[in-house]
């Protein structure tokens, strides 16, 4: 008796308890002028962690999880048709052994006139990057 009590006492914490995980490693094949490999890892490695723990416990040994960035598609030259550009964030993602392809991608909208555009360079938004990483990791199913 003495037992069954002790066990129905304990489901409660069985059956409330979520997986765990913990990003293990952040990488990318992409070289950008505009932004060095270093911030552009730890900027996605905060994202994730971020992302995750809104629905799950981030612990030290929980579930791995790993993000490859493949390829970042940011107008950086040319002239672009009206005002707005597109950033598309190409990332794989390894959680539990599982690989998952997902695409993020962010509009803005260029605040510059013909004549403020030397050399026909347009402007990198970090501020659009950031969010075209954040719409991809937010569609992943843990």
């Amino acid at each position: 008796m003495k037992k069954l009590i002790i066990l129905l006492m304990c489901f409660p914490v069985f059956a409330l308890s979520q997986e765990c995980y913990t990003v293990t490693k952040v990488s990318t094949q992409v070289e950008m002028e505009e932004i060095g490999q270093k911030r552009i890892i730890f900027g996605i490695k905060q994202m994730v962690e971020d992302i995750i723990s809104d629905k799950h416990n981030l612990c030290l040994e929980g579930i791995p999880v790993e993000v490859q960035i493949v390829s970042i598609e940011a107008p950086t030259t040319g002239i672009s048709i009206g005002p707005w550009t597109k950033t598309i964030i190409k990332m794989l993602i390894f959680v539990d052994g599982k690989k998952i392809e997902i695409e993020g991608k962010a509009k803005s909208t260029l605040k510059s006139t013909f004549i403020d555009m030397n050399n026909d360079m347009l402007p990198f938004s970090k501020t659009t990057f950031a969010s075209a990483v954040k719409k991809a990791i937010e569609r992943i199913k843990f």
